[in-house]
């Protein structure tokens, strides 16, 4: 019975760690379209949505959702007002995501090989081979100039396709 509740306990710190990686890239991302509104717009007032399905959090700047698997950058005012400021908000979620990329990249080929007494240098490997594919799917899903197919952001346009249309000056 106890290398059962062993098994148990080990799947859900794994179940945990996954979800907390895709909260924690998703999160970051989005704050990447808030940072280049911030720094384009000068504007501080803004709303990050973080999955979908039932509300686990909601804040006046951040909502979490249960299923992780998408998000959405909304200003709260309306400061863009230029193709420029547009853009600079757009393509931040990207460069959010491409410096994870390079940061993963970077611990994936520094070959961590560290281990403590519950942590074995596997599964941080594991957890960071996780985390790079992770964070190289949300960028590449997020530049290509689509839609979305899933998720609360279904049917709505990618980053990529916002920033395409933003660059020919259609909306």
């Amino acid at each position: 019975m106890p290398k059962i509740i062993a098994v148990i306990l080990e799947l859900s710190v794994l179940i945990c760690a996954l979800w907390l990686m895709l909260f924690l890239s998703t999160f970051l991302h989005e704050l990447g379209h808030a940072i280049g509104y911030m720094l384009s717009t000068g504007g501080r007032r803004w709303h990050i949505r973080v999955g979908s399905g039932k509300r686990l959090l909601k804040t006046n700047a951040l909502t979490v959702k249960l299923l992780v698997f998408d998000g959405l950058f909304e200003p709260t005012e309306d400061r863009i007002d230029t193709r420029g400021k547009l853009i600079s908000t757009l393509i931040g979620g990207p460069v959010a995501s491409l410096v994870l990329v390079i940061v993963f990249l970077c611990l994936k080929l520094g070959d961590i090989s560290f281990s403590s007494g519950f942590i074995t240098s596997s599964a941080i490997t594991s957890f960071v081979d996780f985390a790079l594919s992770l964070n190289v799917f949300i960028l590449v899903l997020s530049v290509i100039p689509a839609h979305y197919f899933c998720g609360e952001n279904k049917g709505m346009e990618t980053d990529g396709r916002k920033i395409l249309n933003a660059i020919k000056g259609s909306k």
